[in-house]
């Protein structure tokens, strides 16, 4: 192995505005020069990066629950920020991780209680958490699909509930539905709803039902992932139909601007609706950062608990990493 060979790192990070609109590209006023949240913000584990941000009121406060890459279990957790004035946000601690990668997590109230349906493709199937104190203390609950699916999206319309769910390669959105959220999910006739299309099949945040109309954010991964997101409108809905028209083709994405927190994309967007009938918008973005990858492979190996299976001292340890980072 060459001792010069690189690796490109994505560096995400999370941005929430106030808006009119749910589509914020069109309201030029909007600052995304800096990040409202960044990895150097989560202070109980060291983070690679934080992504896919989902916001939710209690009537009191403002919680973001966002995915945090973990160093050491090189793992996403589930963790939460908080704000009383959806401006102003502070970081407060994980909240949910277990022995498989979660991302994605979609928090949302439903008879007086909180529950969350994050990403747990890794695990092979789809699992809906409760709090029996929010916004902590989840409880993994039934399990809804079976099956290694990404980005679980869930919505309630025409008293149904309604689920997407995209294919791991990218390539393939699916959608069920069931009379309860703990029920049977029925899979829809038309399924693979989008069939072999990279641009509009990987969920990218909440449904959002506004003016009538029925909107689903979606990723373009073409040419990679990440790249932006897209706005579709669900035209026919129903247990037996679905259609839908894309109306923005770029409704997010990087600025091409050298040293932007958003330069390489963004593929992320949630919606929250305030008590003024504004909107509560959380997005994200990355930046790739190039690294040596030896010494990026040392630094993830040092980050993991091994002092009992490898019986180093704190001494050795910390000669390690002082010098992995006089190298750097």
């Amino acid at each position: 192995m060459k001792l010069n060979k690189k690796i490109e790192l994505a560096v995400w990070s999370i941005k929430i505005i106030k808006s009119d609109t749910i589509f914020p590209k069109r309201v030029n006023a909007h600052d995304f020069t800096s990040p409202t949240l960044q990895c150097t913000d989560v202070t109980d584990v060291e983070a690679e990066f934080v992504a896919d941000p989902f916001v939710v009121s209690n009537g009191l406060n403002y919680y973001l629950f966002f995915e945090v890459l973990n160093k050491q279990s090189e793992r996403g957790e589930i963790a939460v920020a908080v704000s009383a004035d959806g401006e102003k946000w502070q970081y407060d601690r994980v909240v949910l991780k277990e022995n498989f990668h979660l991302s994605y997590p979609y928090v949302f109230a439903h008879e007086n209680d909180y529950y969350m349906l994050p990403e747990s493709s890794e695990a092979g199937g789809v699992f809906l958490y409760k709090s029996n104190q929010f916004p902590y203390n989840w409880e993994r609950g039934k399990q809804l699909l079976a099956g290694s699916f990404v980005d679980p999206t869930l919505f309630h319309h025409n008293q149904k509930w309604w689920m997407f769910v995209g294919s791991k390669d990218g390539r393939n959105l699916y959608l069920f539905y069931s009379d309860r959220i703990d029920g049977e999910w029925v899979e829809h006739p038309y399924n693979p709803i989008v069939r072999n299309n990279s641009h509009i099949s990987r969920p990218a945040g909440k449904v959002v039902s506004h003016e009538g109309d029925i909107y689903r954010f979606t990723q373009d991964g073409v040419p990679s992932y990440g790249k932006l997101v897209k706005a579709a409108r669900i035209t026919k809905l129903s247990e037996t139909e679905y259609e839908e028209e894309v109306i923005e083709q770029d409704q997010l994405t990087g600025s091409d601007q050298e040293g932007s927190w958003r330069k390489d994309g963004m593929h992320h967007i949630d919606h929250l609706q305030t008590e003024d009938n504004k909107w509560l918008i959380a997005v994200d973005g990355h930046f790739m950062k190039e690294q040596n990858y030896l010494f990026w492979k040392a630094k993830r190996f040092m980050n993991r608990p091994f002092y009992s299976s490898y019986k180093l001292s704190r001494h050795i340890i910390r000669r390690l990493q002082l010098i992995v980072q006089l190298w750097l």
